[in-house]
């Protein structure tokens, strides 16, 4: 890994992609994951602006509905994802 500074407000990383199944991954650094509040099993939002020829990766804005704790929407949201497979499977039958 290596950080390169371009100002105050921004650093730029550099990163080695690797293969994961079809795709190819990039690890976020730690300082952003940390800067960002991101944790395992968090969703980004991922676009490739093609005027600029940059790939965008930003934290996802979930809004938590009314009245539900964020930390039953994410346990809920854990539970999906272990089990989506199961639970599409459930909704074929």
């Amino acid at each position: 890994m290596s950080v390169n500074s371009v100002s105050q407000k921004e650093k730029r990383y550099t990163r080695r992609l690797s293969q994961v199944g079809n795709s190819l991954s990039a690890g976020i650094p730690k300082e952003i994951a940390t800067a960002l509040d991101m944790a395992k099993g968090d969703e980004i939002e991922v676009y490739y602006d093609e005027e600029r020829g940059e790939i965008v990766m930003k934290k996802a804005n979930r809004s938590v509905p009314k009245g539900i704790r964020p930390d039953v929407l994410k346990a809920m949201n854990r539970a999906i994802g272990k089990y989506d497979n199961a639970l599409r499977n459930l909704k074929d039958r």
